[in-house]
């Protein structure tokens, strides 16, 4: 009797539960599981924007969004089958739904850079959050439920939210108001006017756009069957390459047979025109990149430049291909096959290239990886110097480089260096990708010969991010989902944009065509203020004219100085040379001698050995030379808050004579802006190895006293800046913490 009853039992229990158990869940089991369902679906849809396929939008979310309800019925029909043998009842497809939900989420955070642990506890908590939703919507919309029970599961779901919101969200960003940007007018007018136009206007010449390319290209016809030019391809096989199947698949082709695919935007008339080739970076592979740097193309087009923005797709990331060894290398040659195909076309009769191109005035401009590899092509003899498929040294001359929130790796064991080219860096301080202003270990690697036009220039921009100096790759740093992490930039992507545009024109129009009047902009950037959104500028500058008193890269001694001066310091707690670190607190390149002290009255002294040697010709102000010297305020590691920095700065010559000027009256000194990427708090730790930890960087400017500002002593004599023998750095507070770096004397 009890045998029957228990089958009889048993067989009941199965009608109920219906094919495969999935009709057993029941009531609020059932809305929990309903809200796990929708947020899994969510987060991988949106995950798949961060993963594309090639094959479009539409496609990557449906097919997400199927795959995913199907993987999630699976889990619930797995779980009823292992938990079939349970008599009581057990909400299978709820647990099913979110051990999948749990591990799936975990899998796409890890992926996306966070660390493990992080990624399994985000996950379980928004697969708690679904479950919770759905509790809370099926009690709001049933009648069944008084409203009792309606108003508590409410406050309930209420008091949830806000531990959830206490314990996860940066409250930082809640309780204190935003620091406004410094204005431009804070830092007083530029030594320097700016007698030249707006160089982010387009200019007088019309131009027109074509392209060339394989005309093979399986996505995009512009390079394919639409290609104005058909170019040849190049063979990249000696390469490490490791080029996988699907990303033959993908693209058509392999390393034997790169594609040499560009957009032209060329002025119309008679030429020479010089030549600009702009590199993208790494980016999504299915996401095209050469097409975001259209503004730029444009404005330089009609500025009587031949621009062309160069494909390397191929090259970039995928989640289905990974990406091709040493790619930093094959952009670098991708590169240098343009400048050979180009001469090609150029004495072609039959191209439009015929004749167009000077290319003894050729600029090469790159943005994140694009940014580096136009530094290696330049230096090409380190990786390319027995390459004999590359377009002869002595045919071309690279006179500037442009590199815009570039990377800096070692390349087989090699750094470029870069001589007697002008150079300027881009970076903002807001780069979710790209953290640290690399450029200036390129910047730092840059050397002149003294009798060069050349300069380097760097431009550190707060509020700015990596990916809106490409118009394809918008205000978002990384991938989905973990984009949805990020602020949005403090500066919009037309501001941005615009600095970008103001900042490339006149280094092309000085060093491509000899307009000397866009040069104050890079000695100091309120010349350009009117031209310039609202935002806070850091800027180094160095020429050929610079004579270094103090450079500290070589020796430990902090008395004895590389030019024969000594040195010396009062008032300080702290006075060591060390190298300028970044947010990871990795070394940038170059070292300084770094100041603390708690007290008013610290100095930094230099005396030198007789008289320091100023340079032949004199500029600026009342034809005096200027002391120059980079700075940069490191107050932000400090504990307490301290007082903002001020320098007074001394001069004495050999009989005696001394005089002053306060920094201020000259450029007064910023606070280094302090970033918070993510609108997270606790979570943050666990984004890009904690990359995100540290707010700021050393971040540098350069300063420009003309001698002829200091003021005569008391005695109302001038000094004989012929005979200077001595410079004392005052500074003023009772607190603070500064690196010194470039100390000397320019025209």
């Amino acid at each position: 009797m009890n045998i029957e009853t228990n089958r009889i039992q048993r067989t009941a229990l199965r009608r109920r539960r219906g094919f495969l158990g999935l009709r057993y869940e029941e009531g609020l089991w059932r809305a929990a599981a309903g809200g796990i369902w929708v947020t899994s679906t969510a987060v991988t849809a949106v995950s798949a924007l961060g993963a594309p396929t090639g094959l479009g939008v539409g496609f990557d979310l449906f097919g997400a969004i199927v795959l995913n309800v199907l993987a999630l019925a699976l889990s619930g029909a797995a779980a009823s089958w292992l938990l079939g043998r349970i008599p009581r009842r057990v909400p299978t497809l709820t647990i099913g739904s979110a051990i999948y939900t749990v591990i799936v989420l975990a899998v796409i955070f890890s992926f996306g850079e966070m660390k493990v642990d992080y990624a399994i506890g985000l996950a379980l908590l928004l697969a708690g959050i679904g479950a919770g939703a759905g509790v809370l919507a099926s009690v709001l919309t049933q009648g069944r439920y008084p409203w009792r029970t309606k108003l508590a599961t409410a406050l309930s779901a209420i008091l949830l939210a806000g531990v959830v919101v206490l314990t996860s969200v940066d409250l930082r960003l809640l309780d204190k108001e935003p620091e406004p940007s410094p204005l431009l007018a804070d830092t007083g007018s530029a030594l320097e006017e700016l007698k030249a136009s707006d160089p982010s206007q387009p200019g007088s010449y019309d131009y027109r756009t074509f392209t060339y390319g394989s005309g093979k290209d399986k996505h995009r016809p512009e390079f394919g069957s639409g290609a104005d030019l058909i170019s040849e391809t190049a063979d990249a096989s000696e390469y490490k390459g490791d080029w996988t199947w699907i990303r033959k698949q993908f693209w058509g082709f392999d390393l034997s047979e790169l594609p040499l695919n560009g957009r032209v935007w060329m002025p119309e008339g008679e030429g020479p025109w010089p030549l600009v080739l702009m590199a993208h970076g790494n980016h999504l592979m299915e996401d095209y990149s050469d097409e975001g740097y259209e503004y730029l193309g444009e404005l330089l087009a009609s500025r009587g430049f031949i621009a062309v923005s160069v494909d390397e797709n191929f090259l970039n990331y995928s989640v289905w291909g990974g990406i091709p060894e040493e790619d930093m290398e094959l952009r670098a040659w991708v590169l240098l096959q343009h400048i050979g195909q180009l001469q090609k076309f150029s004495r072609d009769p039959s191209s439009d290239f015929y004749g167009a191109i000077d290319f003894d005035r050729v600029a090469l401009l790159g943005h994140s990886r694009g940014g580096q590899a136009v530094a290696m092509a330049t230096d090409r003899e380190a990786w390319f110097g027995e390459d004999s498929s590359l377009p002869d040294r002595e045919s071309y001359r690279i006179r500037a480089v442009i590199a815009i929130a570039p990377t800096d790796t070692t390349v087989d064991g090699h750094t470029a260096n870069l001589k007697d080219v002008t150079y300027l860096t881009l970076q903002g301080s807001e780069d979710a990708d790209v953290i640290n202003f690399y450029g200036e270990r390129q910047y730092q690697r840059t050397a002149f010969s003294g009798d060069t036009s050349s300069f380097k220039a760097s431009l550190y921009i707060g509020g700015a991010n990596h990916g809106q100096f490409n118009t394809s790759w918008g205000a978002r740093d990384e991938a989905m989902p973990m984009g949805l992490f990020l602020k949005k930039p403090e500066l919009d992507g037309e501001q941005q944009r615009r600095i970008a545009k103001v900042y490339v024109s006149a280094l092309l129009e000085t060093a491509l065509h000899d307009r000397l009047e866009y040069r104050p902009l890079f000695r100091d950037y309120r010349a350009g203020a009117k031209y310039l959104p609202e935002a806070s500028y850091f800027n180094r500058y160095e020429d050929g004219s610079f004579l270094p008193v103090a450079r500290y890269e070589d020796g430990d001694s902090l008395e004895e100085l590389d030019s024969g001066a000594t040195a010396s310091a009062a008032g300080v707690i702290l006075w060591t040379r060390e190298e300028a670190l970044d947010r990871e607190l990795h070394g940038k390149g170059n070292k300084g001698v770094v100041l603390e002290w708690r007290d008013a009255g610290a100095s930094y002294s230099i005396e030198a050995n007789g008289a320091f040697r100023m340079p032949q010709k004199a500029s600026g102000e009342g034809g005096s030379p200027s002391l120059v010297f980079s700075m940069a305020d490191m107050s932000w590691q400090l504990k307490e808050d301290a007082d903002p920095l001020d320098v007074r700065i001394e001069a004495k010559d050999s009989s005696g004579r001394t005089s002053s000027v306060s920094l201020g009256d000259i450029m007064p000194v910023q606070r280094t802006p302090r970033t918070s990427f993510t609108w997270l708090g606790w979570p943050e730790a666990g984004l890009d190895e904690a990359e995100y930890t540290h707010e700021s960087e050393s971040v540098f400017q350069t300063y420009r006293v003309p001698l002829s500002r200091f003021m005569p002593d008391t005695k109302g004599s001038l000094i004989d800046w012929e005979q200077l023998s001595s410079i004392v750095f005052r500074f003023e507070g009772a607190s603070g913490k500064a690196m010194l770096d470039d100390i000397g004397f320019s025209e």
